[in-house]
C-alpha cells in the first residue's frame, strides 16, 4: 500500500471530492454532467474550457488531470453532495505552486447548486490543507472582475480566515475565444490564517491519503 501524495479523498459536511483521473471517474457519467444545460449556460460563462461536446474530449481531461496529479502539479477532483444522494454537482482544484510556497484553487458548481455555499466549504478544505499539511505560505483565489458569483463566495472564505483583496489584475487572463479578462486577487497569508485560527479547530474533515490495496503510484 503507497502513501497519497494528494488526498484519495476529502469528505466535507456536504461535500464528497473524488480523484478526477480515468481510474475515479466514468467518463460517460462525467459527459452527461456536463452536457447539462446548467452547466453549459451560466457556470461555465468564465470557465469555458471546461464545454465539451464530445465524450473524449471528457476522456482527455481526465487522462490530463492523472498526469498533473502524478507530477505534483495540481490536484483536480469530481465533486459530489453528499445531501444529494451522492450526485455530481461540479468539479475543483487544487494547485500548488511550490517555488513560490503557495497554493490557488478553482470550481466550477453546475447553477442548479448555486447558492448553498459549496463553493465555500470546498475551498475551506484547500485552504487548511494548504497550510497545515504542505506547509505553505499563501493561498490566493482569482476571479473575472464581472463575475460576482465566485467574488462573493471567494470573500467570504478569504474573511473568515483573515486575508485581504489584493486588488483588480487587469488584462490578466486569456480565454480561448482570445478575449482577455481582467481579474480581482485575493489572497491569505501564513500569519493570517494562524492569527484567524488560533481559537478554532481546524482540519475537521475527513481525509483519505492511502492509496486503495492493489497500489497505485507514489505520487497518487
Amino acid at each position: 500500500m503507497t502513501r497519497a501524495f494528494f488526498p484519495r479523498r476529502i469528505e466535507t459536511e456536504r461535500l464528497r471530492f473524488e480523484p478526477l483521473t480515468p481510474e475515479a471517474t466514468d467518463p460517460f457519467a462525467l459527459y452527461e454532467f456536463v452536457s447539462r444545460d446548467d452547466w453549459r449556460g451560466a457556470a461555465t460563462d468564465h470557465m469555458p474550457w471546461f464545454r465539451f461536446d464530445r465524450v473524449d474530449q471528457v476522456a482527455a481531461l481526465l487522462d490530463r488531470a492523472a498526469e498533473q496529479r502524478r507530477n505534483r502539479e495540481t490536484a483536480r477532483y469530481l465533486l459530489r453532495s453528499t445531501e444529494a444522494a451522492g450526485e455530481i454537482v461540479g468539479v475543483t482544484a487544487f494547485g500548488p505552486e511550490w517555488e513560490e510556497r503557495r497554493a490557488g484553487t478553482g470550481i466550477v458548481l453546475a447553477e442548479s447548486y448555486w447558492g448553498r455555499e459549496y463553493g465555500l466549504e470546498r475551498a475551506s478544505a484547500f485552504v487548511e490543507l494548504a497550510f497545515e499539511r504542505y506547509d505553505l505560505d499563501a493561498f490566493y483565489s482569482t476571479c473575472a472582475a464581472d463575475n460576482e458569483p465566485s467574488r462573493r463566495m471567494i470573500e467570504k472564505n478569504v474573511d473568515r480566515y483573515g486575508g485581504r483583496h489584493e486588488g483588480l489584475l487587469r488584462q490578466h487572463s486569456a480565454r480561448p475565444s482570445g478575449e482577455v479578462t481582467d481579474q480581482h486577487r485575493f489572497t491569505i497569508t501564513r500569519t493570517e490564517y494562524e492569527a484567524a485560527t488560533a481559537d478554532r479547530e481546524t482540519l475537521a474533515f475527513d481525509v483519505e491519503w492511502e492509496a486503495a490495496s492493489g497500489g497505485s503510484s507514489p505520487s497518487e
